[in-house]
């Protein structure tokens, strides 16, 4: 029988409104009850899913055969060497490599920056959140974190002899980077709402580290790097619309950070660097974005100069300055897009690289005077394919590409459509497809449209285990997400989140009305504000699926939205709202999750959550969950998963990522009758 949690009301009171929330004790970490409960629900799941063990297995393995586990990455070279990262047969963590580059372009023989096996045996949980290798290409430094929370250590070890040279922080960020002295290295600092919040200065071989800057407002995050020209070091402050950077020459590691622009309320602008100017790409004037440049001594916003617009229909995410060029990455009409601006004569033109749906990206690129830009290619029938273009020749080489021992692309097909939402607007959705499967197929549905964060359609093998059981898999392109563009971003959230709900219902529907889609065989999967977006449409429409995934999921909107000692909470507030003013605690309180769970039936349900979860507290699922089942008017099965080692993404390692996927990819076949 499925656990029952016991219930202890508390009752809140704001804005005239009466919540009453019989779980908040599963908050408590050290209540007793609370890690029986998650234990208990854990052993139901494990108990529940043993019929599917077999077929666990199986996929397991399938999707294991299609990795080559030794598989190395295209050496990308910088100075003296040439650097890589290869897997290692039967071990879960990647290393990183590099080669000594000869005269005329030979490789010498392997050095090990880093293997994140050495370390990573040693803990449950591991994972590299950054690793930088100094100017002088003696040392590697690697910010790690051991149990999923995202508090990292540092540890600096010397190339080639694998010795520690030293270890220091235990609340890291992910971010490092070096000053030209190799010696001296900037890293962040969390503050106890997992906020990045302070730069500090390291010293090799010192315990007197320096604050650099602290970040008083709890809106903006801290982050530090270096431009492609290695000329200077880059502090960026960030709120989620509000941009403030601040530049050091990376020779004077001791000298004081000068701010390029002061924040405004709005204004994003990153910056890159090439000889006596600046780039910036900024929405100052351009609210999908431009690249604009400016003197070094007079960097500001009076300063700014413009150099390209997108065009319409169109929007630039990102840049990469290269000598003689300029790359742009961005979207065009709703798919990913490159372009390429010689900066000698102002000419641009489009890398020409399509299929009907598919994700492309700037790659690596360490050396900025090459007049060749790897971009990295793939969709849901290519595999990751990484290509060198000319940018004078304007030729495409294919470098490498992924392999998938047993793959045949030739029975698999993508689609890109469009269905209608309730207001008129078009939402798009990438389907992949067996190429001779039968319509109207099982469905299985995904999403996530927040913080303007785009979900293009990529190579996976385990979607590759559901397609080849005939089951469609398929990505709404709902508002919120940055598909289309800034306006498609703002048209999902705060006041307008609904819109994300909606898309996705007509999305679902117009697979079935299309003939895509069985009606009755639709699951839905999404995960942290995706799990947010498949718990709204569940409780809005929860007889239109069969089944729900929901990983990490954002569900009990309005207790953190109140409460600003969580992590990142103050910050979201640009994205959700703030429930202390009265129109958008009505509005999150009209559609979260959690306060909305009533007398209904529900689909096949399973529901994925992490005890060291930073970003979406374990608590929130696990309520979710114990609410529905003491709520609904069905005996479908529900369950719930708290991985006890582990944060927001998950298990760690190449292995542990696997079984989980099995066993989700096991529930999923199993509930829409495939497996049978």
């Amino acid at each position: 029988m499925p656990p029952v949690a016991p219930t202890s009301p508390v009752r809140t009171e704001l804005h005239g409104d009466v919540r009453i929330d019989p779980y908040a004790w599963l908050r408590d970490r050290k209540d007793p009850r609370t890690r029986a409960y998650l234990e208990a629900e854990n052993h139901y799941a494990a108990a529940t899913m043993r019929q599917t063990a077999d077929l666990q297995q199986r996929l397991f393995d399938e999707m294991l055969a299609r990795i080559v586990e030794d598989h190395s990455s295209v050496p990308a070279v910088d100075g003296p060497f040439a650097y890589f990262v290869r897997g290692v047969k039967g071990e879960p963590y990647p290393v990183w490599a590099r080669k000594p580059v000869a005269a005329g372009g030979s490789l010498g023989a392997e050095q090990i920056v880093f293997d994140g096996n050495a370390l990573g045996a040693r803990h449950e949980y591991f994972a590299v959140g950054a690793l930088a290798v100094s100017e002088d290409h003696r040392r590697v430094a690697i910010a790690y974190d051991t149990d999923g929370d995202e508090h990292h250590r540092v540890r600096v070890v010397e190339i080639g002899t694998g010795a520690v040279v030293d270890e220091f922080a235990e609340d890291a960020g992910a971010q490092l980077a070096w000053a030209n002295d190799g010696a001296t290295l900037f890293y962040t600092r969390l503050d106890a709402a997992n906020r990045s919040w302070q730069l500090w200065r390291h010293r090799l071989g010192t315990a007197d580290d320096v604050l650099v800057y602290q970040e008083d407002d709890d809106m903006f995050d801290v982050g530090i790097g270096r431009t492609r020209s290695d000329a200077y070091l880059v502090m960026a402050i960030d709120s989620q619309i509000t941009s403030e950077v601040h530049t050091l020459p990376a020779d004077r590691p001791t000298g004081t950070f000068s701010v390029v622009e002061p924040r405004r309320t709005d204004v994003e602008y990153e910056i890159d660097h090439r000889g006596d100017r600046f780039f910036v790409r900024t929405n100052h004037r351009v609210r999908d974005f431009e690249i604009m440049t400016a003197p070094l001594d007079r960097p500001g916003r009076a300063s700014w100069s413009p150099f390209v617009a997108p065009a319409f229909d169109a929007s630039f995410d990102g840049m990469a300055v290269f000598a003689g060029h300029l790359v742009v990455s961005g979207r065009d009409e709703g798919l990913p897009q490159i372009w390429v601006h010689d900066l000698a004569d102002g000419r641009a033109h489009a890398i020409d690289l399509h299929e009907p749906t598919y994700s492309i990206a700037i790659d690596e690129n360490p050396v900025m005077t090459a007049a060749k830009v790897r971009i990295s290619f793939e969709s849901p029938v290519t595999p990751e394919t990484i290509h060198e273009y000319d940018m004078d020749a304007h030729t495409l080489v294919q470098l490498q590409r992924e392999p998938v021992p047993g793959y045949r692309p030739d029975g698999i097909v993508t689609e890109f459509l469009h269905a209608e939402a309730p207001d008129g607007t078009r939402v798009p959705i990438s389907l992949v497809r067996r190429r001779d499967a039968p319509r109207p197929a099982p469905l299985l549905l995904q999403g996530y449209g927040a913080y303007g964060a785009t979900y293009d359609a990529g190579f996976s093998r385990a979607d590759l285990a559901l397609v080849e059981r005939g089951v469609t898999v398929a990505i709404a392109h709902v508002r919120g997400g940055g598909e289309l563009g800034r306006n498609w971003y703002e048209q999902g959230k705060l006041l307008r989140k609904k819109n994300s709900f909606t898309d996705f219902i007509a999305c679902a529907e117009f697979l079935v009305a299309e003939g895509w889609a069985d009606r009755e065989r639709i699951a839905i999967e999404g995960g942290s504000a995706g799990g947010l977006l498949v718990g709204a449409v569940t409780t809005m429409r929860p007889e239109l699926f069969r089944a729900v995934v929901a990983e990490v999921p954002f569900v009990d909107v309005v207790n953190t939205m109140l409460d600003a000692s969580l992590p990142l909470t103050a910050a979201e507030w640009e994205e959700w709202g703030d429930p202390r003013k009265p129109e958008f605690y009505r509005y999150m309180r009209s559609y979260s999750p959690y306060d909305n769970v009533r007398a209904q039936a529900y689909p096949e349900m399973l529901v994925l959550a992490g005890w060291n979860d930073p970003r979406v507290g374990y608590w929130e699922p696990a309520k979710w969950v114990a609410r529905i089942r003491a709520q609904r008017t069905d005996d479908r099965l529900l369950l719930l998963r708290t991985d006890m080692g582990s944060g927001h993404g998950g298990p760690s390692g190449r292995y542990g990522s696997l079984r989980e996927r099995a066993f989700v990819l096991a529930f999923l076949l199993d509930r829409l009758g495939v497996a049978r």
